[in-house]
């Protein structure tokens, strides 16, 4: 299992606007995907913003790159909506192996 790792912020008056954009579109677009296992989204208020980590759950690479392009399979994947949202966001995701997970 491979957890791929995303974080980015919205000011408060946008944060509605970013989980709309999450549910109604990117949602859609993860679970077209051969291989996608699974997304948690996290939210926390941070000073006088929202920030956001995005942790989806992969079968293997390969469908990583059929999500995100198998040239950079790095680079974040946000419509345009989403990107209007935030005021940060990282460009770049981090990929982890997932090694050990209890769930109670």
């Amino acid at each position: 299992m491979i957890i791929r790792i995303w974080t980015g912020e919205a000011l408060a008056d946008n944060a509605e606007e970013y989980r709309k954009n999450f549910s109604e579109v990117h949602l859609d677009r993860l679970r077209a995907v051969k291989g996608f296992a699974g997304v948690q989204v996290l939210e926390r208020v941070h000073h006088d913003r929202i920030e956001f980590v995005v942790l989806s759950r992969w079968e293997t690479m390969d469908a990583i790159h059929e999500f995100a392009g198998h040239k950079h399979p790095e680079h974040a994947v946000l419509e345009e909506m989403a990107r209007e949202a935030l005021e940060r966001f990282d460009e770049k995701v981090k990929h982890y192996v997932l090694v050990h997970e209890e769930i109670r």
